[in-house]
C-alpha cells in the first residue's frame, strides 16, 4: 500500500456486495485504503468525521443515507458513493450511485477522481438562484400568542386571493395549529415534505399540501410536538427551495423562539429545534413580526427583536405590526411611539380588536367569510400587498 492512498469507509448494512468489494480495494495498486468496515450510521458518522476518510461507500438502501447525511460528510471533504439499487433519487442529492456489481477499479478511479475544491467547509444558508423563485415570507413575533397563525392565514388568503399562486407552511415546530384552525388534515404534512426532499424528491412538493380555503395550498404542520427531530437542516432548506420554485407566494408560521440553547447532540450531528424558524428568517424576503398591542406584549417585542437583530444574520427588514390594538386612540398612539422607539419607524399596521376571531376559531373558517367588511381585513390588506407584490 503506498503512502498516498486514499483512505475510505465501508458500512453497507451485510450487504452481499461488500465482502468482495473489500478485498478487492485491498490491491495495493489500486491505491485505496479500507480503514474500517462500519456496523451501523452511528459509528461510519462518527469515524468519518473524526478521521477524515477521502469517501464513504454505503449501500443505497439503508435508510439514513439522504440529504443530510452526504452534507454532513461534504463540509469536511468527504464524498458518499452509495452502492447497489434503490428506489430514491439518491443522485439528486450529490450521491455518487454504482451498481451492487461495480469493480473495485471502478471505485478506486471514483474516488480518485473527487477534487478537493468541491467539498465546503460551511455552506451558508442560500435562495435558490432563479429569476423565477416566488416571494418568501416570514410571520414571526415574541412568546405570548401575539396573533402570528392568525396573520399568517389570513396573509397567505389575501395573497391567493389577489390570483398569486400561493402556499402557506405551519413551521410552528413547538405549537403547530393551522391544520385544526383550516380543518385540515394533519397528514400530509412538513415531516412528509422533509422526508421526500431528504430523498432526492421522488415526489415533488405538491404531493405534500392539501386544498385550503380561497384557492390556498397549505403544507401544514407538525401532527404532534416531539416529531420536531423528523425536520433536519439540509432537508428543511430544499423544502424551503422546492416551494419558492413551485409558488408565487409561500407564508410560513413560525414559532417564538430563535435560542439554541435547547440543542442535543447525536452522533455529532446537532438536531435543532429552532433553526426551523431561524433558517426561514435568514431566507425571508419578508419578515413580518406580530406584536401584541399591550405593555406586556411590546416588552417581549423589543427583547425578541434585540434577539433576532443580535443572533440571526436578517437580509431583509422587519415589518413590524401591531396586533388588536385598543380602541382608545391614545393608546394606540402609546403602542405606536413605543415601537418607532425601538426600530426607528412607524409600525407597518395596525391591525384592531376583533370580536368575530371567537367564530373563527370555533367554526374553523377565515375572517374572509365570518365578516369580510372587517376593519382588521382592511388594514391587513395594506400589509398584504405591501409583501407579496
Amino acid at each position: 500500500m503506498t503512502s498516498d492512498a486514499f483512505s475510505v469507509l465501508v458500512c453497507s448494512g451485510g450487504a452481499a456486495w461488500e465482502l468482495a468489494l473489500v478485498r478487492g480495494l485491498g490491491r495495493p495498486e489500486l491505491g485505496i485504503r479500507v480503514a474500517r468496515r462500519c456496523v451501523d450510521h452511528g459509528e461510519l458518522l462518527g469515524t468519518a468525521l473524526r478521521d477524515r476518510p477521502r469517501a464513504v461507500l454505503v449501500d443505497a438502501s439503508l435508510p439514513w443515507v439522504d440529504r443530510d447525511f452526504v452534507t454532513a460528510l461534504r463540509r469536511v471533504g468527504i464524498e458518499t458513493i452509495a452502492i447497489g439499487s434503490s428506489a430514491r433519487p439518491l443522485e439528486q442529492v450529490g450521491i455518487r450511485c454504482l451498481p451492487s456489481d461495480t469493480s473495485p477499479e471502478t471505485v478506486s478511479a471514483l474516488v480518485f477522481s473527487f477534487d478537493d475544491a468541491d467539498a465546503s467547509v460551511s455552506d451558508p444558508v442560500e435562495r435558490p438562484a432563479s429569476s423565477t423563485a416566488g416571494r418568501l415570507v416570514a410571520v414571526w413575533g415574541a412568546g405570548g400568542a401575539p396573533g402570528r397563525s392568525t396573520v399568517a392565514i389570513h396573509l397567505a388568503i389575501e395573497a391567493a386571493s389577489s390570483g398569486k399562486l400561493t402556499l402557506l407552511i405551519d413551521a410552528d415546530v413547538w405549537s403547530a395549529s393551522i391544520a385544526q384552525s383550516l380543518e385540515l388534515d394533519e397528514v400530509p404534512s412538513i415531516t412528509q415534505a422533509a422526508r421526500l426532499a431528504a430523498d432526492g424528491w421522488a415526489a415533488p412538493i405538491t404531493a405534500c399540501v392539501q386544498a385550503g380555503p380561497h384557492g390556498l395550498a397549505v403544507l401544514v404542520g407538525l401532527a404532534r410536538a416531539e416529531l420536531w427531530p423528523e425536520v433536519r437542516e439540509e432537508s428543511w432548506r430544499a423544502v424551503l427551495a422546492a416551494a419558492i420554485l413551485e409558488y408565487d407566494v409561500v407564508v410560513v408560521d413560525l414559532a417564538a423562539p430563535i435560542e439554541e440553547d435547547e440543542e442535543l447532540a447525536f452522533d455529532r450531528v446537532p438536531f435543532r429545534r429552532n433553526l426551523v424558524t431561524t433558517t426561514v428568517l435568514e431566507l425571508a424576503d419578508e419578515i413580518v413580526m406580530v406584536v401584541a398591542s399591550d405593555p406586556i406584549g411590546l416588552r417581549r417585542a423589543v427583547m425578541a427583536h434585540q434577539a433576532l437583530t443580535t443572533r440571526v444574520p436578517v437580509p431583509s427588514d422587519v415589518k413590524v405590526i401591531l396586533n388588536r390594538t385598543p380602541r382608545s386612540g391614545r393608546r394606540v398612539q402609546d403602542c405606536s411611539r413605543a415601537v418607532s422607539a425601538w426600530i426607528g419607524a412607524r409600525p407597518a399596521a395596525l391591525l384592531p380588536q376583533e370580536t368575530e376571531f371567537a367564530r373563527v376559531v370555533w367554526e374553523g373558517r377565515p375572517l374572509h367569510e365570518i365578516a369580510p367588511r372587517s376593519a382588521w381585513l382592511r388594514e391587513l390588506r395594506v400589509l398584504a400587498t405591501a409583501v407579496t407584490s
